[in-house]
């Protein structure tokens, strides 16, 4: 892959004239019309920007060009936006109960097949010339007696022909093969693993499956579902494309390729590519790297494409970077052209018969509903104005992953690989309380999160990344949320192998370190009662996790009070004394704040009074002077963002508020460089960590809880 010269110049430019790391801005419309995120990246989108549904997430364009639908499939009912090219309107919004994914119109545009996600059917609509869109029939593909939560139809796609309809069950993983004539499915495919995408052949007689959780694309024949290949790609692999057009020799060569297929891997930064012969045998030609540098991290999430009318332009929709890559790809090697900035969480993209580009954006700031922009086509000097503005919005650099700004003597290293004098880190992730909840009031139920406020550092422009619990642990321990929890959020299941992150968890980076680790409540499973042995836990969903976790100490359940998951850790604690073996790091899930599931004031002060706890033992024990505890919440309350944050060590600065803008990959961060740590993505790579908050000279002075001011039963 090649990098144009010019992407390269403005790239160097921009990263060498990018200001510092943002420190007072505050999350929300700035003054120069720019939204900064809570992650702290800037949004200036691109183009003319539609207003839709939540999470918009795929298209489907009519075949005579006059109409494009869009189906939204956030946490609002799901439905279907019909929206008129020629004046840019929404003209029409079909609700269609569980949708998702899946959006697809038979060859000649009388009907729209629409996948129903975990109703298990595939939904019928009839499409007028004047693009009315009208319910026909239901497709119940699992009779509703025998229908399970894991019977989930995700995207469709009707045969080149139009005589059957394809369905992907996403976790039966399987493609159902269905008669429109009896809606009755006639044959079922095996996929593998969570199929995402279905793509025909031009020819009709074979088609491509991308299978999300294997990392790889299968080749079946269409009549008889016979295997007749397996793509390996890189991790999450979910659109595809298909480009036909012959190119022109290369140095007096043509290569052993017709045609080329193209597949975005969601957790990589690259885009696959695979040559296919006359005889449809396919290979791997080509590996894109879509980063805005060649050494970013990952975080990406090149997640769909689109091609342009005369196939010489690739767009690589990238969700978590909120940008387009543009890619030449009219020579046998693709090259990178520039970026065009989108709105937050882009899902979808595609070149209109006006050449106009259209981009979903999954995300809006403020009301959670996405929008669709148009695009205008560009030239080169639009295109370079777009890549300096997406480079722009970004806080990560280059030189980050080398050396962070941070003030002499101060006690959090620059550098991974420098030393700092806190050897110790205790992080607590708790749910999903405000600022205001937590610090605001009378603080009747939280004596010690304020007490921690007054007499540690006060942090009041902390922001949680997350929108809410389904992504917000996934932030708190990853850097990132995976495009699955992203995509299908309270319909995530759990362990499943699509949840896992792009380059681990906190902890997997400390554990291939050789650093010791020790694990309080992540990623476990409860027995449904303690044992006689006082065991809580029956497995482990990380297999990493398991030879360090304490199974005494229960995972999430709002019915078991966090007081007594204190005491569990202090048992640790006493013991880590006498044996002088505290883990360099310990990662603890404290839960009962879940105002999710409207947390009594009882709750909240019984996990008030078990972080006081936890604080006051580690701040009286033989560890302290090189001890840091970090507490955050994995979400704020309704979407809200600002939430408290906590740095407690003997090294962190007594009594300030500290008012720099900081959030949960900053935390990260931080913690990252105190262990000496690589960052996981692009979004802790490019962090400011919380070094403001901490001080050269030690104040070692312990800490003594408060006890609850109103009953914890």
């Amino acid at each position: 892959m090649r990098y144009a010269s010019a992407l390269c110049l403005a790239s160097a430019a921009v990263l060498l004239s990018q200001p510092p790391l943002r420190e007072r801005a505050r999350v929300g419309p700035l003054r120069d019309d720019s939204v900064m995120l809570p992650s702290g990246w800037l949004l200036r989108p691109a183009g003319k920007q539609l207003p839709l549904d939540t999470l918009p997430m795929s298209t489907a364009l009519s075949p005579d060009g006059k109409f494009l639908l869009v189906l939204n499939a956030g946490y609002r009912p799901p439905s279907v936006s019909v929206i008129d090219l020629e004046a840019t309107r929404e003209i029409q919004r079909v609700p269609v109960a569980g949708a998702w994914l899946g959006l697809a119109f038979t060859p000649n545009g009388r009907l729209v097949y629409v996948g129903g996600g975990s109703s298990a059917s595939v939904f019928e609509f009839s499409f007028s010339p004047l693009g009315k869109m009208e319910a026909t029939r239901t497709f119940d593909l699992v009779p509703a007696p025998q229908r399970t939560p894991r019977d989930f139809i995700g995207d469709v796609a009707s045969s080149p022909d139009g005589r059957l309809l394809y369905a992907a069950s996403l976790y039966q993983d399987k493609v159902l093969v269905i008669n429109p004539q009896s809606g009755r499915v006639i044959e079922e495919i095996q996929s593998g693993r969570r199929p995402y995408r279905i793509l025909f052949h031009p020819d009709g007689r074979s088609f491509f499956v991308s299978s999300w959780a294997d990392g790889v694309v299968r080749h079946l024949e269409a009549e008889t579902g016979r295997p007749l290949g397996v793509l390996r790609a890189g991790p999450h692999p979910t659109d595809m494309l298909w480009r036909d057009k012959k190119i022109a020799a290369e140095a007096g060569a043509e290569p052993d390729w017709t045609a080329r297929l193209f597949v975005a891997a969601a957790h990589t930064n690259s885009v696959y590519v695979y040559g296919a012969n006359d005889s449809k045998d396919l290979r791997l030609v080509e590996t894109v790297n879509i980063a805005m540098t060649p050494r970013q991290p990952l975080g990406m999430t090149p997640s769909a494409l689109a091609l342009s009318a005369d196939q010489g332009r690739l767009y690589v929709v990238l969700s978590d970077a909120n940008a387009i890559a543009v890619v030449d790809v009219s020579d046998a090697r693709s090259r990178v052209m520039g970026f065009i900035p989108t709105g937050w969480y882009p899902t979808a993209a595609r070149v209109l018969p006006d050449q106009r580009l259209v981009v979903l954006n999954g995300k809006e700031l403020r009301s959670g509903a996405g929008t669709a922009a148009f695009i205008d086509p560009f030239g080169d000097g639009e295109l370079a104005n777009y890549t300096r503005t997406v480079f722009e919005n970004s806080p990560y650099r280059d030189e980050l992953l080398e050396r962070v700004p941070i003030p002499v003597n101060n006690p959090i290293p620059g550098r991974p690989e420098d030393k700092s004098p806190i050897e110790h880190v205790v992080y607590i992730v708790k749910e999903n309380l405000d600022y205001d909840q937590v610090l605001g009031g009378s603080g009747n139920a939280t004596p010690n999160h304020q007490k921690l406020a007054r007499e540690f550092v006060r942090f009041d422009n902390f922001h949680a990344i997350s929108d809410g619990l389904a992504d917000g642990h996934n932030w708190a321990t990853a850097a990132i949320a995976p495009d699955y929890v992203n995509k299908l959020g309270s319909n995530s299941y759990a362990g499943d192998p699509l949840a896992l992150p792009p380059a681990g968890y906190l902890w997997t980076q400390a554990l291939a370190r050789g650093l010791s680790v020790r694990n309080y409540g992540h990623l476990v499973n409860n027995r449904a009662q303690a044992g006689q042995d006082g065991i809580q836990v029956d497995s482990v969903r990380d297999a990493s996790l398991k030879a360090v976790t304490n199974f005494y100490y229960r995972g999430f359940d709002l019915k078991y009070p966090d007081v007594e998951r204190a005491k569990i850790f202090l048992l640790d604690l006493v013991q880590f004394d006498v044996n002088n073996n505290l883990p360099r790091l310990i990662v603890m899930r404290l839960g009962n704040d879940r105002a999710a599931d409207g947390a009594p004031p009882s709750a909240v002060a019984d996990n008030d009074y078990a972080l006081g706890l936890i604080v006051e033992a580690l701040s009286r024990s033989k560890f302290w002077p090189k001890t840091a505890v970090f507490v955050l919440e994995a979400a704020a309350r309704g979407g809200s963002h600002r939430s408290p944050a906590f740095v407690v060590s003997p090294y962190t600065r007594r009594g300030i508020v500290d008012s720099t803008m900081y959030n949960t990959t900053s935390m990260l961060r931080t913690m990252e460089l105190i262990l000496g740590l690589r960052p996981m993505t692009h979004f802790d790579a490019g962090a400011r960590p919380m070094f403001t908050a901490f001080q050269a000279d030690p104040d070692a002075r312990p800490y003594t809880a408060e006890k609850p001011k109103i009953p914890l039963k």
